[in-house]
């Protein structure tokens, strides 16, 4: 009968706590839709998208404002952009994936990789003797940027729709000085990534996009993601160009299905279309341990200065951003093509991801970083309700089989362990299986009326992800026959089950 009782309560915690959690995660997702509206009237943006991952794994995905003003098309949700420069991690973890594979090699001189005969061109550039792969990955190289060489814009305004190779792009930084000695100053340049990108192709024999699509885009799912060869791009909304156009480019991108110049000269330097969802996932996936190993991630995420270029706690890693906030560390970047804007972030210390895009460049992204933060601490901030309501029922748990042991019931204390044969405990009598034979096993040894007084103290809670907690603290027995009381530490694993804290297993002594 007790165990038919317990059973029916516990399905009854179960869809009270399911329905409870479904609601906070409604009203979370309602609170960033309030927020993504507000951000895009108060900035005067055409339209928006963003995404969130949660550390399970749930995705909210919304929209705002509208894909084409003049049509009033409301943006949809997963609305494709370009990725701009977020792009870059994508060719980061490319290279660091033939890092783990001893294709590259972080320290080799650049110069390795290209023939004096073959690619005499290289020999021209700023610093050639003296960059590094490294120096290329965290933008210390001293390489100025092809993108803002007048010759370039110029070639671009006059011809939109030229195709480049990456060595046309470089040519026009041949002979240069350069920006400063390798490893002694910090610049951003997509030069780096494209010369990165041809030290992928040499190694791998294979173009870039293709190892991109075969390692990162099919193993991760990322459907909404391709490469951006061309001026036809299916599914890419419109974006509105801002004040800064360098390109004397329209201020619609998009006309007749056509991007207004051939984005293809990008390559390397971000090279993508994509969306929030897919960016978002990636972004989780990666900070999550599932695409490098582990002592490779761990210098990907090894930041240098802005100003020195040399070691630091923020700054920029191997193809990521380091940001320190309020909410701790956060990994990601930052991206622009013409007429569009992307922001990604990953949360060191809460574990969510966030992708956020806009169908303008107007303002160059300078608050983007701001905006994201803003979503941030709408997802921590539910995070740690849910962590503190979580801790609270985890002691509420010990409390009560304290309560429970004190009035001399075994049965209402084991309510606080899984009905399972796989749970277990471990003491100074031996190793117990199973819910009934450890239930069985406190009868025999704490008969009524001999139970003492029991009480925890000393407890420590770790989280280990949303599933599961170890807790360790001290018991104590008190007996009205013996002075000093029985005292000894235990360690719990807890698992959360159908919304409940239950101890899976228990180690005492």
């Amino acid at each position: 009968m007790l165990t038919r009782r317990i059973a029916i309560s516990t399905v009854f915690i179960f869809f009270t706590s399911l329905c409870a959690a479904q609601s906070d995660f409604l009203l979370l997702r309602e609170k960033m839709q309030i927020t993504l509206d507000s951000i895009v009237a108060a900035d005067a943006l055409p339209g928006a998208t963003l995404a969130a991952v949660l550390p399970d794994g749930r995705l909210i995905s919304l929209a705002a404002g509208l894909e084409d003003v003049e049509l009033k098309k409301a943006m949809s949700a997963g609305g494709q952009m370009f990725t701009g420069s977020t792009g870059k991690t994508f060719v980061s973890v490319v290279a660091l994936q033939l890092v783990s594979e001893g294709k590259i090699n972080l320290d080799d001189k650049v110069a390795r990789y290209f023939s004096a005969d073959k690619d005499a061109w290289y020999y021209r550039l700023p610093n050639a003797a003296n960059l590094t792969v490294r120096s290329l990955m965290n933008h210390t190289s001293g390489l100025p940027r092809y993108i803002f060489q007048e010759s370039f814009l110029n070639e671009v305004k006059s011809q939109p729709f030229r195709t480049w190779t990456p060595q046309e792009c470089l040519a026009v930084l041949l002979d240069l000085p350069p920006v400063h000695p390798v490893g002694e100053g910090w610049g951003y340049s997509d030069t780096n990534y494209q010369l990165l990108g041809l030290i992928i192709e040499k190694v791998t024999g294979d173009a870039f996009y293709r190892q991109a699509q075969k390692r990162l885009l099919d193993p991760f799912q990322l459907r909404h993601t391709y490469p951006s060869t061309q001026r036809a791009l299916p599914g890419l909304v419109q974006g509105y160009v801002g004040d800064d156009n360098f390109f004397n480019l329209p201020k619609k991108t998009v006309e007749n299905g056509l991007y207004a110049m051939n984005p293809q000269f990008e390559w390397c330097g971000g090279g993508f279309v994509t969306n929030a969802e897919d960016m978002a996932g990636w972004l989780k996936w990666l900070h999550n341990g599932k695409v490098l190993q582990p002592d490779v991630y761990a210098q990907l995420i090894e930041p240098v200065n802005f100003k020195t270029g040399k070691p630091a706690d923020t700054g920029y890693g191997l193809g990521t951003f380091v940001w320190q906030t309020a909410l701790g560390k956060f990994f990601g970047h930052a991206g622009i093509m013409p007429g569009y804007l992307t922001q990604v972030e990953y949360s060191a210390k809460y574990g969510f991801s966030i992708a956020f895009q806009t169908n303008t460049d107007q303002g160059l992204g300078r608050k983007y970083h701001a905006h994201v933060q803003r979503f941030a601490q709408l997802l921590a901030s539910w995070q740690d309700a849910i962590v503190a309501a979580d801790e609270k029922a985890i002691r509420d748990n010990f409390k009560k089989q304290e309560d429970c042991w004190n009035r001399g019931s075994i049965d209402c204390y084991m309510s606080a362990y899984l009905m399972s044969d796989s749970i277990r405990t471990i003491s100074r009598s031996g190793v117990t299986y199973g819910y009934e034979n450890i239930r069985q096993n406190y009868h025999k040894h704490y008969p009524p009326g001999k139970m003492g007084t029991l009480y925890f103290d000393n407890m420590c809670l770790t989280r280990l992800n949303d599933e599961f907690y170890y807790v360790v603290g001290r018991f104590n027995l008190v007996f009205p026959e013996k002075n000093e009381p029985l005292r000894g530490h235990f360690s719990i694993l807890m698992q959360k089950i159908g919304g409940q804290w239950l101890m899976v297993s228990d180690h005492s002594g």
